[in-house]
């Protein structure tokens, strides 16, 4: 049985970013939380030279070394299109990360859903 959920919301609704850069949201304490389920919704990106878009959720103990979570490697959801991802938290602190490439990119996109508490 899933334990309690509280709303979470990552990327708030509708986030842009351009360049060709990493993008990272700060770092949040998910200890006593199991796994995220987000939403994710990206629109059509913007720019020259094939841009692409990666959105992935990663994890640290000490907000200096950060890892992908397990499930949490998101495949592009697509131009206006929603996905959803749960990627399971097993240190304590969890974020975003979003990857533009290509000449001048820009998208905006979003990222909301829930954390799961653990069950003891």
């Amino acid at each position: 049985m899933a334990g309690n959920l509280t709303p979470l919301v990552m990327l708030p609704r509708y986030t842009t970013f351009a360049g060709a850069n990493t993008f990272v949201t700060v770092g949040m304490d998910v200890t006593d939380f199991e796994k995220a389920i987000l939403n994710c919704w990206r629109g059509a990106l913007i720019g020259s030279g094939g841009p692409t878009f990666a959105i992935s959720f990663e994890e640290s103990t000490d907000q200096d070394t950060w890892t992908t979570c397990t499930n949490g490697t998101a495949s592009d959801p697509g131009a206006a299109t929603e996905a959803q991802y749960s990627p399971t938290l097993a240190k304590r602190w969890f974020r975003v990360k979003v990857v533009l490439t290509g000449t001048n990119p820009a998208v905006t996109c979003w990222a909301v859903g829930f954390l799961e508490q653990r069950e003891s």
